[in-house]
């Protein structure tokens, strides 16, 4: 019954992938680290060449690149302007050779990839003391650029994309830029960023390999729990070769070191339990995780979540199914304080989470498993993933204790014999 299960859900996810881009990449969703939050606060952090090639130095060294963490892109930080032939060109003070920087990070084994925007100007046109340009207009000299540069990721954000009081259409600019990538002949993996406000799961698979399918994800726990909550109902639009992206990991906290004189100084502005909610959440769901926290200093929570081989291993499930909410745990007379959600995994396993967010009180959470496919009447060997211990005796449900805004993750391997008993 759990293995008809997973083959069904296989199949479905066959069917709802004939219309995916065909550039034969995120058969899983990527991992890796982007600029934007390492030096400095969250879109203060003017990435460099020096930045660049330590994190590429550290992530040989510290686990990350052995657990799969394979790309290193720039966000909205490494462009200055367009040459007299229109093409783009790095901040010569930031990155002396851009191609240089993009070197070295091949010869570590790591990916490169770039941001753009789909309008005339980046996002961060304001905040500087010129305007970078974005794509538009140049999707397909801006395509051929990055391919003989080698870069592998390309993102591209949705800002200033309102020419002479018209809004572009985004189904019309990703379109142009999926077709500019593909006809350089080079696979290049395609993140759309237009924040989820065309509801772009229902159709950017034809153009992107991830789309971000809600706001921007900031360091504090209210943006952590609203991007959760955004997310519920979406899982059956992810799977090999298309993404949801619930944004960057800010697991750790953003940098400060810039204002303190500090290198390497974190700002949390959430706590460990909710950094380790967020971690978890986002490989139940299938995110992306993409790393925008300096993980040249790893804090605990850093070491213990971004290192997490099992929980890694959810999100890298070949079976290419995104998790999502199942079900709610009666709390305090509240039933969407406490939340139950479930990831199907190969071989007819299941990685289920139970989430708390309260604000302020404890709860003991339980997880009947009769809530998933397959498993009425059944029991399972449960497995805690944040804590590698291994429960003794096979279950029918668990309870968990689960702290204010905090979240316990287990895989579930069901029982097939009749040697069942608790």
């Amino acid at each position: 019954m759990v293995v008809t299960l997973a083959l069904l859900v296989l199949c479905c996810q066959c069917l709802q992938h004939v219309i995916a881009l065909k550039n034969g990449l995120g058969l899983v969703p990527p991992m890796g680290w982007n600029t934007w939050c390492t030096q400095g606060l969250c879109g203060l952090d003017r990435c460099n060449d020096k930045e660049v090639r330590e994190i590429a130095d550290t992530m040989t060294t510290n686990g990350m690149k052995e657990l799969g963490y394979e790309y290193i892109n720039m966000d909205d930080c490494w462009a200055d302007k367009r040459d007299d032939n229109g093409n783009i060109v790095a901040d010569p003070k930031r990155f002396p050779d851009f191609e240089a920087t993009i070197r070295y990070v091949n010869e570590k084994g790591f990916k490169f990839g770039v941001y753009t925007d789909a309008g005339i100007y980046t996002c961060s046109t304001g905040t500087r003391l010129h305007r970078i340009p974005g794509s538009y207009g140049h999707y397909e000299q801006d395509a051929k650029t990055y391919a003989s540069w080698n870069v592998e990721y390309v993102k591209m954000d949705w800002c200033n994309t309102k020419l002479n009081g018209t809004d572009l259409d985004p189904h019309v600019q990703y379109a142009q830029m999926s077709v500019a990538l593909n006809a350089t002949g080079k696979p290049i993996f395609f993140n759309s960023c237009e924040w989820g406000k065309d509801s772009p799961w229902e159709w950017m698979r034809t153009y992107a390999n991830s789309w971000r399918s809600g706001p921007d994800h900031s360091d504090h726990w209210a943006s952590t729990r609203d991007i959760i909550e955004h997310n519920i109902g979406l899982g059956k639009y992810a799977g090999p070769g298309g993404w949801n992206d619930l944004d960057f990991l800010m697991t750790g906290g953003q940098g400060c070191g810039i204002f303190f004189n500090e290198p390497g100084k974190h700002c949390p502005g959430m706590t460990d339990t909710e950094y380790k909610t967020e971690f978890i959440m986002w490989c139940i769901m299938a995110s992306p995780l993409l790393v925008a926290t300096d993980i040249r200093n790893m804090t605990d929570v850093m070491k213990a979540t971004l290192l997490n081989k099992e929980l890694i291993a959810v999100n890298q499930d070949k079976l290419g199914v995104g998790g999502d909410k199942v079900g709610n745990w009666n709390c305090s007379g509240n039933a969407s304080l406490c939340q139950l959600w479930a990831k199907p995994l190969v071989n007819g396993t299941f990685a289920i989470a139970v989430y708390n967010k309260d604000d302020n009180e404890a709860h003991n959470i339980t997880f009947d498993f009769g809530l998933l496919p397959g498993m009425t009447g059944k029991k399972a060997q449960v497995r805690n993933l944040y804590t590698h211990e291994e429960y003794a005796s096979p279950m029918a449900s668990i309870t968990a204790p689960v702290e204010p805004h905090g979240t316990e993750v287990f895989k579930l391997t069901p029982i097939t014999t009749d040697n069942t008993s608790a």
